[in-house]
């Protein structure tokens, strides 16, 4: 072998000096190889791991000097900047990754490891320094081998945009990690782990801590006085469960900026301590149950009425007020937000000196007063929200300093008067603006330009009309757009039409507003457009696809649906076309919007049949097809629509009979099929399928047999309608039953309420949308039709029947019934005795059938009655007097009842008529019992009497000695008589009172 040149030898020695050095990092290499090879990777983000130097690979650092892998950095927005979740990263970690020996940054977050548990192996991985695993995907229990990564600097196990859970049954490992700054375990269940604040108070270097979502039920109210909590800036405990007031503990960290506590329970007056926060800049105590005044320390801050200080003297002292305030509150925060509490009181000009604001948020509380003009100086405010208050008086001009102000809520109060341009005068910023339910009157000249461009603006029930504001054709950017019951009467410009593309929701309802809307939509993001209660007129535009919701009810558009159901409108979930002039079928293409879950074409011209739509609309919730021309048998396809919860085909020209299929629909709450041709029985199944139901409707009908005595199962029902039928037999004497119609107090909410603004929950200020229910109701002699108060009708109506018996005593135990009308029948008996029981009936419909007995008197102390008619039966005996029934009294109302007497019918009543007030029969319903009584007591007296004349009278014409003595005891006292009379006669003379009688 040939000897090797100098050269050759310093080559050879420095490759393999290269190769012994590089010995470690191909340690690593191949680690991270078998970690690659693990993962699944269908989006190839690890594609770059290939050849020797890893330290280029992406997402990965290595020392400078050593080229040791120091970070790992995998989390899926670093590695791929697309919106594709399927792309991310899963499988296995390998535990090769324990070949790192020099790894201090770890981040796997942002993947979807499947629900698999947390390697507990990352535990020995001890030269970690900062470790985030945060919506990995991450299943079970937190391994407490954690706390062996004594290093930890940062620690992230944030699982709030997890579809798995992690939960710890204990934090106890954490007390290990002394020098911890950062702590994320949102969302992560700690239910369990009772220990929480007591080993967080032994990390003496945490910073920032943030638990939201974590299920947690304790708060200390104080802490140990060794509390370790003397870095803590940032604490975060939004949604918990926490049911305590203030933890005053919080005052006593000075070196706390940021305060989140929403979403709990908190309750109770806050203490009036925030001065101790001098470096607080974010505040948020919104959706509690905070009470009392906004916290003194607040209002004064910094004590200032311990300095001498009056907020009279504060304008005049700027200068002193600066050098006092520095280092303050007032300096310091910047975010202040108690929405959603039930905080009261004024909010005094003491607002202007949180000079740094930039969102305040006092919405949803119990504020009143006027909205200070102090507001005016917080330059540096971007956000104020003052909305569902009760502030009042007029809208401070201040407000128009504000020029970088971008939101300005402040609906839903009781602020009047008029709004100028001065209001907007330095509003260059403003984005969004609601001034939505006040009595504000907005004053612009017509060729006024706003120095704002507004992306969402709602001025509901404020006045703009009667024109139609010149100045919106300026406003070209807006997404939301609501400007209902504004008072415009004016005609639609043609401009309006082109305004922009970007809008998303456009209100225009309750409004006089003329005019046609072109045939094809400009608005191509449009989803939700609310033109109801307006004056438009022609043909049905055609929509783009995005559309959600359509409300064009009670206009006058004209032609048919196709314009709407020729198009495919994948998003479509509410349409409501209802009191229009729309004629024509309803063609069976509206089955292919498979994401509809209410149709309201109600009160058209629609003929046909109505479609069978099988198995496609499983989201359709309310069907309303009432008052048109319809024809043909109802479908019996209803067994997909699981969700429905009313059904409306009343007052068209269906036959047939209820289709079972309908028995399927278990959710349903309102069925009202009145008015039509209907036959056969009435299914019983109804009062078993459906447990429901609160309003059921069959009214004008062909329906005949008995009433299914299991409809009395259905305790919800509030209001049944079978009048006007054939029905006979008695009536069930279970319909007392029925506890809606016995409860007394209803509830507030609407019957259809889940489907109330279904469209934009999350939009607190450009509603209402979502359906609303309506009903007509026979009652007080005509029919009404019940909208928004329908939740509070009570009514049963079996009128214009066959039915025949007595009425059930105990129809006296529905004491919430309002309207009770069983007129038109062949029901005989009495009337209950204790019909007074319904204190809460208003109308009370009797007539026409064959009842006999008095008018029980307890009906007059039924105070809320303002209809009564027992026209045409066979009742006989005095009318009771006093209380409701003279206020109600019409002759009409008892005609036909040939036995009746006293007012306010002509005929007299003779002495054995009288019926004492408040008396009641002891012979109870039993009509022949009764009538037993009464002539045995009649004929009783009569031989009373008789007995009682002969048993005198007898005497003095039989014995002469019996007739000389009486009328000598009559003499006697007569000559009595006449002396007491001449006594009392010169007693009064000489009083000078004497009284010729």
């Amino acid at each position: 072998m040939s000897k090797l040149k100098p050269l050759h030898l310093v080559s050879l020695l420095l490759y393999l000096w290269l190769q012994l050095a590089c010995s470690c990092m191909e340690r690593e290499r191949q680690a991270l190889l078998k970690l690659r090879n693990g993962l699944t990777d269908p989006g190839k983000l690890l594609s770059s791991w290939t050849g020797d130097d890893c330290c280029s690979w992406k997402g990965l650092a290595c020392n400078n000097q050593t080229d040791n892998v120091i970070s790992l950095d995998l989390r899926y927005d670093h590695l791929h900047a697309g919106p594709s979740n399927e792309w991310r990263l899963g499988g296995v970690i390998d535990p090769s990754l324990l070949e790192l020996k020099h790894l201090s940054y770890l981040d796997f977050s942002s993947n979807d490891f499947g629900g698999s548990q947390i390697p507990e192996f990352i535990g020995s991985i001890t030269s970690l320094t900062y470790l985030n695993l945060s919506n990995a995907g991450f299943h079970g229990g937190i391994p407490s081998h954690l706390g062996n990564l004594t290093s930890l600097r940062y620690l992230d196990l944030n699982s709030f945009y997890s579809l798995h859970e992690l939960h710890a049954h204990s934090v106890q490992w954490l007390s290990s990690l002394s020098g911890l700054q950062y702590l994320d375990m949102s969302r992560v269940n700690l239910a369990n782990a009772e220990e929480v604040f007591d080993v967080l108070t032994m990390l003496p270097s945490l910073s920032v801590l943030v638990l939201p979502h974590c299920q947690l039920q304790r708060i200390p109210a104080s802490l140990p006085a060794v509390s370790n909590f003397t870095s803590l800036d940032t604490i975060v405990l939004d949604d918990n469960q926490f049911n305590s007031t203030f933890p005053s503990w919080f005052f006593n960290i000075s070196s706390l900026k940021h305060v989140q506590l929403r979403f709990n329970s908190f309750h109770g007056v806050i203490p009036d301590s925030f001065e101790k926060l001098t470096s607080l800049e974010v505040l948020e105590l919104g959706l509690n149950a905070f009470s009392g005044v906004i916290p003194g320390s607040l209002r004064n801050l910094c004590s200032l009425h311990t300095l001498g200080l009056s907020t009279n003297k504060i304008e005049g002292e700027t200068s002193l007020l600066a050098e006092i305030l520095s280092g303050c509150v007032s300096e310091s925060l910047q975010v202040l937000s108690l929405r959603g509490n039930s905080f009261r009181g004024n909010l005094s000009d003491w607002i202007g000196i949180l000079r740094r604001l930039t969102q305040l948020d006092l919405s949803k509380n119990l504020l009143n007063g006027p909205v200070p003009a102090a507001l005016g100086k917080l330059s540096t405010l971007t956000n104020l929200y003052l909305s569902h208050n009760e502030f009042n008086g007029s809208l401070p001009e201040s407000i128009g300093e504000l020029s970088q102000l971008e939101v300005f809520d402040m609906s839903f109060n009781q602020i009047e008067g008029v709004v100028s341009e001065a209001h907007f005068a330095n509003l260059t910023s403003m984005k969004d603006l609601s001034m939505a339910s006040n009595s504000l009157s907005l004053n612009v000249s017509s060729e006024w330009i706003p120095p704002f461009q507004l992306e969402a603006f709602s001025l509901r029930s404020c006045i703009l009309g009667p024109k139609f504001p010149a100045w919106l054709s300026t406003q070209r950017g807006y997404i939301v757009m609501d400007l209902s019951n504004t008072g415009i009467t004016d005609t639609m410009p043609d401009w309006f039409w082109t305004l922009t593309g970007s809008i998303v929701i456009l209100d225009l309802s309750q409004n006089s507003i003329s005019g046609k809307i072109p045939s094809s939509f400009k608005f191509v993001t449009i989803s939700v457009i609310n033109l109801s209660s307006n004056r438009f007129y022609g043909a049905l535009p055609q929509f783009p696809s995005n559309i959600e919701y359509v409300d064009f009810s009670n206009n006058s558009f004209s032609g048919t649906l196709l314009p709407i159901t020729d198009e495919y409108l994948p998003f479509l979930g509410d349409l409501h076309l209802s009191n229009n002039l729309i004629n024509g079928t309803i063609p069976a293409s509206i089955c292919k919007f498979e994401m509809l879950e209410v149709v309201d074409l109600s009160s058209n011209r629609l003929f046909g049949q109505v479609p069978a739509c099988s198995s496609t609309l499983t989201s359709l919730m309310v069907i309303n097809l009432a008052n048109n021309n319809l024809s043909g048998e109802i479908p019996d396809q209803l067994d997909s629509f699981s969700l429905l919860q009313a059904l409306q085909l009343g007052n068209n020209h269906l036959s047939g009979r209820i289709p079972p299929s309908l028995r399927a629909c278990k959710v349903l709450l309102m069925i009202d099929l009145g008015g039509n041709r209907l036959s056969g029985n009435i299914p019983s199944w109804i009062g078993e399928a459906l447990p429901l139901l609160r309003i059921l409707r069959l009214r004008s009908n062909m329906f005949q047999g008995d009433i299914p005595k299991e409809l009395s199962y259905l305790t919800a029902l509030q209001i049944l309608d079978l009048g006007d039928n054939n029905l006979s037999g008695t009536i069930p004497e279970t319909f007392s039953n029925f506890s809606a119609m016995v409860a007394t107090h209803k509830k507030g909410e609407n019957i259809l309420d889940s489907i109330q603004g279904s469209v934009l929950d999350s939009i607190d200020n450009y509603g209402p949308l979502g359906y609303l229910e309506s009903l007509q109701v026979v009652t007080k002699g005509r029919e009404m039709e019940y909208t928004k108060n329908l939740q509070f009708v009570t009514s049963m109506d079996l009128s214009d029947n066959q039915l025949s018996g007595h009425i059930p005593a105990e129809f006296t135990k529905l004491y919430g019934l309002q309207n009770l009308n069983l007129s038109g029948n062949h029901l005989s008996g009495k009337i209950p005795n204790n019909i007074g029981d319904l204190k809460l009936l208003e109308s009370l419909d009797l007539s026409r059938n064959e009842l006999s007995g008095v008018i029980p008197a307890s009906m007059s102390a039924i105070t809320t009655l303002s209809h009564l008619n027992l026209s045409y039966n066979h009742l006989s005996g005095r009318i009771p007097s006093g209380y409701q029934l003279q206020t109600i009294n019409e002759l009409s109302m008892y005609i036909g009842n040939e036995n009746l007497c006293g007012p306010p019918l002509l005929v007299p009543c003779h002495s054995n008529e009288t019926i004492e007030e408040g008396s009641t029969s002891s012979c109870g319903d039993a009509e022949d019992d009764c009538e037993s009584e009464m002539l045995w007591f009649y004929i009783g007296g009569v031989l009373g009497y008789v007995l009682g004349f002969w048993a005198i009278c007898g005497t003095l014409i039989c014995s002469e000695f019996w007739r000389d003595s009486f009328f000598h005891l009559v003499d006697k006292l007569g000559v009595a008589v006449r002396m007491k009379c001449r006594s009392e006669t010169n007693d009064n003379d000489s009083d000078g009172e004497y009284d010729h009688r």
